[in-house]
């Protein structure tokens, strides 16, 4: 008896792994179909140009603010060599700005819930400080819900969102910076030859 239920258990999970393969199998052809891909880390590949920065904020008096981690950490995870000092390329946030809206009030009038709307600039800057990419923004936004009788938990959930928004901001940073095409610089033209005179 046990034998025959052991037979009919492997056999009723071979059938639905065998479904679930062929389910996998009719997605991953839907979806290659209609174009789509997953992104890989090489489509995020910094141009060699920008394989070694530094990463700046000069609006914040902290060394390595929450934004400048982010960024700086999103960089060496693409196999940039970040440094503090040299004469390279400077990823410059110029600024960030988190702004609580209200999205909705109960029937006293206080807020329920809010969105959250971060918005980065940054820039990049070459060796020598000549701009190689203008002034840009970035934009997160997040919800979250308010609890008037749990400010605590409020606060570490409005804490968490923020963290979260920076990363999701460094990420964006990085896609931009992804699109970085160095000029390319024309070659010299050939100096005219001289005019020959008939003797």
């Amino acid at each position: 008896m046990t034998l025959m239920r052991s037979l009919l258990w492997s056999q009723s999970t071979r059938a639905r792994l065998g479904r679930r393969s062929l389910a996998l199998m009719a997605l991953s052809l839907i979806l290659g179909g209609c174009g789509f891909h997953l992104r890989t880390a090489s489509e995020f590949a910094l141009p060699p140009a920008l394989s070694v920065v530094r990463v700046t904020m000069p609006a914040s008096g902290l060394k390595y603010p929450g934004l400048v981690l982010a960024v700086r950490r999103a960089l060496l995870d693409r196999g940039v060599t970040v440094v503090d000092k040299g004469n390279v390329p400077s990823v410059t946030l110029l600024s960030e700005t988190m702004t609580p809206l209200i999205v909705t009030i109960n029937s006293n009038g206080g807020a329920t819930a809010y969105l959250l709307d971060y918005e980065v600039i940054f820039s990049l800057q070459g060796p020598h400080g000549r701009m190689l990419m203008a002034p840009s923004a970035i934009r997160v936004q997040r919800e979250y819900s308010f609890d008037p009788l749990n400010i605590l938990a409020m606060a570490r959930e409005q804490t968490y969102l923020e963290k979260r928004m920076r990363i999701a901001a460094a990420r964006q940073i990085i896609w931009r910076l992804s699109t970085f095409r160095p000029a390319s610089h024309a070659a010299p033209r050939p100096a005219p030859k001289a005019a020959r005179h008939a003797p």
